[in-house]
């Protein structure tokens, strides 16, 4: 993730402030979609996870063993994962639509 946040700067954007994917340097692109792909994946598998505790925890939350802020901290943690992968994709697409814009038919 280190490496997207450094490499997001580097993008250029256009009047609206979005990221001008066409108009950045093509090896930043590239490697942003990759880095973008590579957290997405991370991402998913780490909201799984959080899913498989909370369903095989449902004994410890029901009896109050597991604090109920815990579990509310753990949905917000959630939506707002649930969006970064949402604009992880976007990058991602935009990156391979970029590439494939770049090579020869």
């Amino acid at each position: 993730m280190r490496d997207l946040l450094r490499q997001l700067p580097r993008l250029r954007s256009d009047r609206q402030g979005n990221v001008d994917y066409a108009n950045s340097h093509r090896v930043i692109v590239a490697e942003t979609g990759q880095n973008a792909e590579r957290i997405a994946r991370a991402q998913h598998m780490g909201m799984g996870a959080i899913g498989h505790l909370l369903a095989t925890s449902a004994p410890q939350i029901e009896d109050g063993s597991v604090d109920s802020d815990a579990i509310e901290a753990l949905g917000w943690l959630m939506a707002e994962l649930g969006d970064l992968g949402a604009e992880l994709a976007v990058m991602a697409v935009m990156a391979i639509r970029c590439r494939a814009r770049d090579r020869p038919p």
